[in-house]
């Protein structure tokens, strides 16, 4: 389920093999800041014809976006040996992570025709036809999947986002219940029935959202779904805390300092509003929002050059966002 956390991709020519792949001169993908390709390069011209060098080779390709590459060579991989499943896997991710969905989803019907009974296929195909919003056949996959491995909590989870997605939400709600029941360590089940009990307004969201967190007590995502809920109910210290323990293991998770630094300014206190948006700047200086918030922190301090200066960056990289351009027009009558 790597594709599945709260899924946003896009849905997504057949290959043409013009070159030798076996040639280490060849130029490709970045293959010259790719020390593995040569290395494999010179293995695969002793023994071009050996499979599992070929896919090895497709899966340093994938990994560094020469989703290209990774289909010539696991398609050779397959046509050499196409009993192993891990080879049409590849396949379909290359043409699928390349915008040539109904290539990959050929890629994995045809393996499921080999192996019927294959859970991963079975699991990937239907996960496929999710994100495509494909849900009649990815329900119908996913269901033919339970039938023959009831206790399967990848299969409920792939149900969940199916009914969730089609606004069935009972549905949703009773398939996720199932997901964790079944394997209680799957995160994103938890988050997403907290979610959904929190867009209900029912405070049995806090319960889900303890869930992940028993689960794993370090997920940045559980402790900001949690927090993100105690802001919301009143509990502006718990909500803190959470944010504050997210900025130290990951400050890179940016959601939480700007979350953080919005409840400081709402409380004026400016002098640590601006610290959480610094953090913002520091690891993302093309944020926008960053550069805004901070403005009203710098503002709010009595910073107005400061403040300027962060407004007017903010408007040049989001020249959308009618508040900075109020913000612009307020403070150019201050000084």
């Amino acid at each position: 389920m790597k594709r599945l956390l709260f899924i946003v991709l896009v849905s997504l020519s057949l290959f043409s093999c013009k070159e030798d792949k076996t040639t280490p001169n060849v130029q490709r993908h970045n293959s010259e800041l790719i020390p593995e390709i040569d290395a494999l390069d010179k293995l695969l011209i002793d023994d071009p014809n050996n499979p599992n060098l070929l896919f090895q080779r497709a899966m340093v390709f994938y990994k560094n976006e020469g989703y290209q590459e990774a289909v010539e060579d696991a398609s050779k991989a397959i046509s050499i040996d196409s009993s192993n499943i891990d080879y049409h896997h590849l396949l379909a991710d290359a043409h699928f992570d390349s915008y040539k969905s109904k290539k990959a989803v050929d890629v994995l019907e045809n393996c499921l025709d080999l192996f019927p009974r294959s859970t991963s296929t079975q699991l990937k195909l239907s996960e496929y036809y999710l994100i495509l919003k494909q849900y009649e056949k990815s329900i119908q996959l996913a269901g033919t999947l339970l039938e023959r491995e009831p206790t399967n909590a990848d299969g409920f989870f792939l149900m969940g986002m199916n009914y969730r997605a089609n606004g069935d939400i009972d549905r949703a709600k009773n398939s996720f219940q199932a997901t964790i029941e079944n394997d209680p360590d799957q995160i994103d089940a938890w988050i997403l029935l907290g979610k959904m009990y929190d867009e209900e307004k029912n405070p049995k969201a806090l319960d889900y959202y303890n869930g992940a967190l028993a689960a794993d007590p370090n997920n940045s995502l559980a402790k900001h779904s949690k927090a993100y809920f105690l802001q919301n109910n009143g509990d502006i210290p718990g909500a803190q805390q959470l944010y504050d323990e997210i900025i130290l293991s990951d400050r890179r998770y940016i959601q939480a300092p700007i979350n953080s630094g919005v409840l400081y300014l709402e409380e004026e206190n400016f002098e640590k509003s601006k610290t959480q948006f610094n953090i913002v700047i520091e690891n993302q200086p093309q944020n926008a929002l960053g550069h805004y918030y901070r403005g009203l922190a710098n503002q709010g301090l009595g910073l107005i050059d400061a403040a300027k200066e962060d407004f007017q960056n903010s408007i040049n990289l989001d020249p959308t966002d009618q508040r900075v351009r109020k913000a612009i027009e307020t403070i150019s009558k201050l000084k």
